[in-house]
């Protein structure tokens, strides 16, 4: 078994690295591990896509009005605005996810 772990490792780590926290510890077996990084990072990362997705009606509704004219600098400085009041639930998610992705690498690092 260790040789076929050590043979995986490096799949393992450029899984969870470039792909989704979670995922090089399904590659090597290890579901249970795996789920511990991939449930946390997956339901941050919907609430963020979740925001991202409101902001972005928000902004497609006021340029369908008329309110907010086909300017690309009006719409950068609109979504300045509307980032600037995403409050603390946005920065624990992409919080949760960063800190998930790292724990995931650094602990593929160190399995035996």
């Amino acid at each position: 078994m260790s040789g076929t772990l050590s043979s995986k490792r490096p799949k393992a780590i450029l899984l969870s690295t470039l792909v989704f926290p979670g995922t090089g510890h399904l590659l090597l077996g290890r579901k249970a591990r795996g789920a511990l990084f991939l449930v946390p990072s997956l339901i941050a990362l919907l609430l963020v896509i979740n925001n991202i997705m409101q902001r972005t009606g928000q902004i497609m509704d006021q340029i369908n009005s008329g309110a907010l004219p086909l300017d690309v600098q009006l719409i950068t400085e609109k979504v300045a605005a509307l980032s600037a009041n995403d409050g603390p639930g946005m920065q624990v998610a992409v919080g949760v996810l960063v800190a998930c992705w790292i724990a995931a690498l650094v602990d593929l690092l160190f399995i035996k």
